[in-house]
């Protein structure tokens, strides 16, 4: 699934609202956007409503403060439809939307308003690649383009993690990834977890969900596919510092599911929006 996602960059944003005040309006300067992501050759941004005639402008000038860029895209939509995708529009540069993105030694292909992909949580991805014990088998949730199993695979002396991941393109391009990076001990199945997951009955040491909103919904699958003594991290969107509603959910689910459990860490991994914030959950099964 992938999407983009913004993050807050130093020297650079803060660079790029500077250059745009000195070319809007008296009443756009207010406005003027100071965050982006960079998914390698391109930057995605979301323009506020009250510069949505100024596109071409704040376009180029990110162009030209970032040699690095090739294309701007400006974020056209929220997340929709089964896919949690969010359009995207070239607003400069070179017409392309097919990112070469790179983290923790890998390589993506990245099909920029056709999957959920954030890059924020690249540092996530390579700390549980970096807990994944010598020959653990590892479950991937809604894997999307592949970074969680190729950036575990890449960083870890796992056995073999699965890939999960219902959208088309998602799991196209995981293929097209694992094949980049040159990893062979995936298995990628393209499907709903909700319909796959009987078929990895307590086969994972570890389950890595990282679905925004609703991985709630997939808790029961997971406590049937971990393990005794396995972890699953799990990922939620909250609003800020509301760490009682996904624990309810967590410690319903477990019970539902007759399994005890501990959480082992619980921590905010990065602002979604003015009021929201994504968090991990670390879960151990102690049965």
């Amino acid at each position: 699934m992938g999407s983009v996602i913004l993050k807050d960059l130093s020297k650079s944003t803060q660079n790029l609202k500077d250059a745009l005040i000195a070319k809007l309006s008296s009443s756009e300067k207010p406005f003027a956007p100071k965050s982006y992501d960079s998914f390698g050759n391109i930057a995605v941004i979301e323009i506020p409503k009250e510069l949505s005639k100024r596109k071409k402008l704040i376009g180029a000038t990110l162009l030209s403060l970032n040699p690095r860029f090739e294309t701007v895209c400006s974020i056209e939509s929220n997340h929709e439809g089964a896919f949690r995708v969010q359009k995207v529009k070239i607003i400069a540069g070179k017409k392309q939307t097919i990112a070469i993105y790179k983290e923790s030694g890998c390589s993506f292909f990245v099909p920029l308003g056709k999957v959920f992909f954030s890059p924020r949580l690249s540092g996530e991805r390579l700390r549980i690649a970096h807990e994944i014990k010598e020959g653990e088998v590892v479950g991937c949730f809604f894997s999307g383009v592949g970074p969680y199993p190729v950036v575990m695979a890449k960083n870890s002396k796992m056995k073999k993690a699965v890939a999960i991941e219902l959208n088309p393109a998602g799991h196209k391009y995981a293929l097209k990834n694992a094949e980049l990076n040159k990893v062979k001990n995936i298995e990628f199945v393209k499907g709903d977890v909700k319909k796959v997951y009987k078929k990895f009955k307590a086969v994972f040491d570890r389950i890595a969900m990282p679905l925004p909103h609703t991985g709630y919904q997939f808790l029961k699958e997971a406590f049937y596919c971990i393990k005794p003594k396995g972890i699953i991290h799990f990922y939620e969107i909250i609003i800020k510092n509301d760490f009682d509603t996904p624990k309810n959910q967590i410690f319903e689910a477990a019970k539902k599911s007759k399994h005890k459990i501990a959480i082992e860490r619980m921590s905010r991994v990065r602002q979604f929006s003015p009021t929201k914030e994504q968090v991990v959950f670390d879960i151990r099964v102690m049965d």
